[in-house]
C-alpha cells in the first residue's frame, strides 16, 4: 500500500510535520510505502481566475 502524506503548513518542523512523521512511522511498521510532501517546497500558483 502506498500512502501519501501532505503537509500544507509553511512550518516544516512543527506540529503538523510531527503528526505526519508519526503517522508515517505507524504505516511503515505495517509495511506500507509512505511519502511526505511539503507543499511549500513546490513552485506552483493557484487559480488566477483566467487573468493569466
Amino acid at each position: 500500500m502506498k500512502i501519501l502524506l501532505i503537509n500544507g503548513s509553511p512550518r516544516k518542523t512543527w506540529n503538523t510535520s510531527t503528526l505526519l512523521k508519526k503517522a508515517s512511522e505507524g504505516a511503515l511498521s505495517q509495511n506500507a510505502d509512505t511519502e511526505i510532501i511539503n507543499l511549500y517546497d513546490l513552485n506552483f500558483k493557484g487559480c488566477t481566475s483566467c487573468f493569466s
